[in-house]
């Protein structure tokens, strides 16, 4: 099905979804949305995807791309971890992050824990026969005083021996929100890195941090900024501003946009996400950029 075509066709489930939008609550609007993002992913958007990425990847076949931020059920994602998991190796992708929420009252730490060990099983019971596993990475988006950080650690804390670990430390953010600085602070100890997640993007709530604050508290204290958001259709230069690791993501939540926006590192210099974030060395990469006005459509009505 060709862009035009395809569009046409989207454009009538797009006025569909919005006459009745204002009436439903999220979750219904959620299972509402997500056939149709699987059918945008399924009949248009991933072969360009894999298209784009086969590009990238000829020009430089050393570079390692990934998603840095995205959700399954375990929090308020709509498509499991295994589903996300094949798509993203499908498209391409190196490696994948899925930071599930914590948020007190809603999403708690054992949220995130339940989605390492799944992530791990999957990747250790890999389904795919002619598609190489890809890797994994534990990590969550907590939200904090100012709004929502992501932190990322080594892929050996998916393993179940090391969650007491993250017990220990965070908790106590079940019930209540600290300030990102403090919480930047605690990927430290475990050898992660930290993400500020769509700065300067408004929500009645903490959603992104102003970038007063962040220049006032966060610089030497956080790793990266997320620079290109597909999923907050916008594309920024904070992280030449801030002297922090450029960023890409997507944060899909319902496992169509994964892809679109990547995360890259010379995988020749650095050995893995960490290691590269630490060194100021990822980049923003716009892979896919053909729906933008259909991503941030759906953004509005949910």
């Amino acid at each position: 099905m060709d862009r035009r075509a395809f569009l046409k066709r989207m454009a009538g489930v797009g006025l569909g979804l919005a006459a009745t939008s204002v009436a439903l609550p999220t979750s219904a609007k959620c299972k509402v949305i997500s056939p149709v993002s699987d059918l945008i992913a399924n009949n248009y958007l991933d072969q360009r995807i894999k298209i784009e990425i086969e590009k990238i990847k000829s020009n430089n076949p050393k570079l390692r791309l990934g998603e840095t931020h995205c959700h399954s059920t375990f929090s308020d994602g709509n498509f499991p971890i295994q589903q996300i998991m094949e798509r993203s190796a499908s498209l391409g992708l190196d490696f994948l992050v899925v930071t599930e929420h914590i948020i007190p009252r809603y999403y708690s730490l054992e949220n995130s824990l339940q989605s390492f060990k799944e992530r791990l099983r999957v990747f250790e019971n890999w389904k795919l026969k002619n598609t190489p596993r890809i890797n994994i990475y534990p990590a969550f988006e907590i939200s904090t005083l100012q709004g929502h950080l992501i932190l990322v650690f080594p892929p050996h804390f998916l393993k179940e021996k090391y969650h007491r670990e993250f017990r220990s430390q965070f908790s106590k953010y079940n019930h209540k929100m600290d300030n990102m600085d403090t919480i930047a602070q605690l990927a430290q100890p475990f050898g992660g890195a930290s993400i500020i997640a769509h700065p300067e993007i408004e929500r009645s709530y903490p959603f992104g941090a102003p970038m007063d604050f962040i220049k006032q508290n966060l610089v030497g204290l956080v790793d990266g900024i997320e620079d290109v958001s597909s999923g907050h259709g916008y594309d920024k230069d904070y992280s030449k501003e801030l002297n922090l690791s450029s960023v890409g993501s997507s944060d899909d939540h319902f496992n169509f946009t994964i892809g679109t926006t990547a995360t890259a590192y010379d995988g020749a210099r650095y050995t893995n996400l960490i290691t590269a974030l630490k060194a100021k060395a990822t980049k923003a990469i716009k892979v896919e950029d053909s729906l933008r006005d259909v991503i941030t459509a759906a953004r509005m009505i949910i």
